[in-house]
């Protein structure tokens, strides 16, 4: 058993070290499906869009679909009238390229266009995502572009001022179309490659999303004569693009579609394994499918050798049960076959292809058959020997067991192999009980019930016994029969809780006594009486207002605004909106009174110099 365990080791450690792991995943048919539902709409619902129409034709390109005729003539007719030719180059280019995906009869290209676009290319003006649309819109109707020399040197001055990722995108897209002149680009490529940013150590995108990492992947590609990435870094990369299946643009989907052609049309195109259906087989039918294919799900010419299963470990004690096993050719050309006869249980399997490796976790299923049960009653003090009835699948007790008090229920079975869930139910219209089967050393499962302990009342009970487990094709549930149990103790009646409940009578507490009315008059007039004592003062002495100026007239006005502020509280308002009217009232107030006593101040020196 050890040396297998440590062949097992040597075997995934080698593998682990000097091979590429592979992909799992492609493009499927029914992702195909889901993306030709957004391109359709893309391609009826706003016939204006140019933009809409180019993102629609091109996606059924990648597809390798064909675009219903009423659409082709609809996209056709709307290209025709909506494109001016004024435009930006890009969506010039996006008309021209879906003028000719969609096979659209006639031209729609204009001199004074081709004027306009050639111009773009060496006008010292035109950004980089400018100049490469104007080029690629050239190239789309068959166009020579002007002054290869010219556009090189536009470029590379264009980098100097701004270099970020998309610039560099847009100017390889375009070194690509400029021959001699455009090996600028290979100088930087690897500055673009260096950026990648990697998540988890399974990922390789750049910062920028989907869009921005199909703009740089699609043009790093195009270069001639170089290898920017390593089968490790294009293997991470096509992870992260098929995390992206799940997007819901055309415009998205396009930029996926054509990052993955770029990959599978490479010198580095990932190798996808994957298992075709379920990854589980079982003992009467074990070939295991699998799926070897590009990121497109299309037959690899020639496959990088021979596919074989490098292992197969048993998960529960890493024992390895199958070594270096190759696979058959299956009904299809992406298809092979594995045939695992093993062991019911769970299994890690190894794939590999070439350079490729992917492991993947198998269950094999199988029956499990019951050999022998017995059921029967025992004394709970062990005086007397247990009475056992023994039984066959999927007969029943011919009549209920009789028990009370002082009895055990015990039951014994044994199987054709260990499962992980073997249990025995008693139940009833109003209770049941789940109890665990152990197995002992004997490989024998058993259970022993203290009816006293376990069930509170008397009733008559049915038997079940349930088996299960992960890898059983059979599961079972066997009614064994009845048992009829005395406690002495009867199953107490339970009172209906249905009908309308009590009325809530709420008890509000009583007001208080309120004082006569007298009294309250009373208060009133006390507090009153500042105010009556200040006017009968000032009717038996008189107002002083020879010394009144239009100077003091702000503090007065600020103090009676706040005097009425307190009114205003002690009716309606809150603290917080006081307090917020009080500042300024109050700073105003006191800079204006501060001025009255300024000057009443300077009026007494007067007055006594005077004197």
């Amino acid at each position: 058993m050890y040396s297998h365990i440590l062949i097992g080791t040597l075997i995934l450690a080698y593998f682990t070290l000097n091979v590429n792991g592979s992909v799992k995943g492609y493009i499927s048919s029914t992702d195909t499906k889901k993306f030709l539902s957004v391109l359709s709409k893309s391609l009826s619902e706003d016939s204006t869009d140019i933009a809409a129409i180019y993102y629609g034709a091109v996606g059924y390109k990648l597809l390798n679909s064909k675009v219903d005729t009423q659409l082709i003539k609809k996209s056709c007719d709307s290209l025709r009238s909506n494109l001016k030719g004024d435009e930006n180059p890009e969506i010039i280019f996006q008309a021209y390229c879906a003028w000719k995906d969609l096979n659209c009869p006639g031209k729609i290209q204009k001199e004074e266009t081709l004027k306009y676009l050639r111009n773009v290319v060496i006008n010292e003006k035109s950004s980089p995502s400018d100049i490469r649309f104007a080029s690629e819109a050239l190239k789309v109707i068959g166009e020579t572009l002007p002054n290869p020399a010219k556009v090189s040197e536009l470029l590379l001055s264009k980098l100097k001022e701004d270099d970020t990722l998309i610039t560099l995108g847009h100017a390889i897209h375009t070194s690509s179309l400029l021959g001699n002149h455009g090996k600028f680009a290979i100088d930087r490529a690897e500055d673009v490659v260096v950026q990648l940013d990697e998540v988890n150590g399974k990922l390789l995108q750049w910062e920028g999303g989907l869009s921005t990492t199909s703009l740089l992947l699609t043009g790093l590609l195009k270069l001639p004569g170089l290898k920017p990435l390593t089968q490790v870094q294009a293997d991470k990369i096509s992870n992260y693009l098929l995390t992206r299946k799940t997007v819901q643009t055309a415009k998205g989907i396009v930029a996926l579609l054509e990052a993955i052609k770029a990959l599978t049309t490479s010198s580095v195109s990932p190798v996808s394994i994957g298992i075709i259906g379920k990854s589980s087989v079982s003992i009467d039918k074990p070939e295991l499918k699998v799926r070897v294919s590009n990121l497109l799900g299309q037959p690899i010419k020639p496959i990088p050798g021979p596919i074989v299963a490098i292992s197969a470990t048993r998960v529960v004690d890493d024992v390895v049960v199958l070594s270096k096993q190759p696979l058959t050719a299956g009904s299809g050309p992406t298809e092979f076959i594995l045939p695992l006869r093993l062991d019911p249980d769970h299994y890690q399997v190894v794939l590999n292809t070439g350079d490729n490796t992917e492991s993947f976790n198998i269950r094999v299923i199988g029956t499990v058959s019951l050999k022998s049960f017995e059921i029967g009653l025992g004394d709970l003090d062990g005086t007397g020997a247990p009475r056992f009835s023994k039984l066959d699948y999927p007969n029943r007790l011919s009549n209920a067991l009789q028990a009370d008090s002082s009895h055990l229920l015990l039951a014994k079975f044994s199987l054709s192999r260990s499962i992980h869930q073997a249990f025995l139910r008693l139940h009833s219209a109003k209770k049941e009980i789940t109890f665990i089967a152990e197995q002992d050393n004997n490989k024998v499962y058993k259970v022993e019930i203290n009816l006293n302990a376990e069930l509170t009342y008397s009733g008559t009970f049915d038997i079940e016994l349930i088996l299960g487990d992960p890898v059983m094709s059979n599961p079972m549930t066997w009614n064994v029969g009845k048992i009829d149990i005395n406690l002495g103790r009867n199953d107490p009646d339970v009172k209906s809780v249905r009908g309308p409940k009590p009325e809530i009578k709420h008890l509000f507490r009583q007001a208080e006594k309120r004082p006569s009315t007298t009294v309250s008059l009373l208060f009133s007039i006390l507090t009153a009486a500042p105010l009556l004592l200040l006017l009968i003062l000032w009717m038996k002495i008189g107002i002083n207002i020879k010394n009144f100026s239009v100077v003091s007239l702000p503090f007065h006005l600020g103090f009676g605004s706040i005097l009425c502020l307190f009114l205003c509280f002690w009716l309606k308002l809150d603290m917080f909106t006081t307090c917020a009217w009080l500042i300024p009232l109050g700073a105003f107030t006191f800079l204006s009174g501060h001025k009255v006593l300024s000057k009443l101040a300077s009026s007494n020196k007067k007055s006594d110099k005077k004197d």
